[in-house]
């Protein structure tokens, strides 16, 4: 009977429309140069943001808006169900499953490019907070330098310690805002579009094993029931 029910769950897959698989990859990688060492727990926090960035509602968003011009009807829940993002070390594997195998490449792809181009924007803004972070640590030290030890230091030699306190509170607020667009980047994280989705030649067997596990289950079930339940089964098998 478990024989028999693995072979339903097989027949049921069979007749289950086919599902295509089309992948893109993006490789992360920490430049310690720039951020010095750094524990497990830094790198997979800094790695893992990369993966939230590219399975972000902003990301699907747009990929939504770019289908739509394609005469695509999508939502995002729907891009949701049919894409995962995967991390894999210092890779993020992007799945995306369709019916058909040139629209999953498609979709793949526009997702991609879309999750490419947020990750260089927030990695411009992630290099320009990283800027600013220095310049006020130099207008810091400045005013503090001003205030204690005379004659003021070049960098504020023209200007008066209130308007060096000015210019702190201003680039404080820029500073703020620049991390905010930087989206959890730093600009230690070198982050690359490295492989392209292409259109799958075979369909996914996703779902088939679960099929032909549950009908074993379910057949096992019906076989001990059979034999320990049904009495005129019982006396055949005795």
């Amino acid at each position: 009977m478990a024989l028999l029910g693995a072979l339903c769950g097989w027949i049921i897959h069979a007749y289950i429309p086919p599902v295509y698989e089309a992948q893109a990859v993006f490789s992360a990688t920490i430049d310690y140069t720039q951020t010095g060492m750094m524990t497990q727990f830094e790198q997979d926090q800094a790695l893992n943001a990369v993966g939230h960035l590219i399975a972000s509602g902003e990301v699907l968003d747009r990929v939504v808006s770019q289908s739509r011009t394609k005469g695509m009807s999508l939502t995002v829940a729907e891009l949701r169900r049919m894409g995962t993002v995967e991390r894999q070390v210092d890779a993020f594997i992007l799945r995306l499953r369709t019916v058909n195998a040139e629209r999953a490449a498609y979709l793949a792809n526009l997702w991609a490019g879309e999750a490419n181009a947020l990750i260089n924007d927030a990695q411009a803004h992630a290099l320009q907070a990283a800027h600013l972070a220095r310049y006020l640590q130099s207008l810091e030290s400045c005013l503090q330098r001003s205030l204690v030890i005379p004659p003021a230091p070049t960098l504020c030699y023209q200007r008066s310690p209130t308007e060096i306190q000015n210019l702190i509170t201003e680039t404080s607020k820029q500073l703020q805002a620049e991390r905010q667009a930087s989206r959890n980047l730093f600009p230690g994280l070198l982050i690359q579009w490295v492989e392209e989705a292409t259109p799958p030649t075979q369909p996914t067997q996703f779902g088939r094993n679960d099929l032909m596990l549950a009908g074993a289950l379910i057949g096992l079930l019906v076989g001990i029931i059979s034999v320990e339940v049904l009495p005129p089964f019982r006396r055949i098998t005795s």
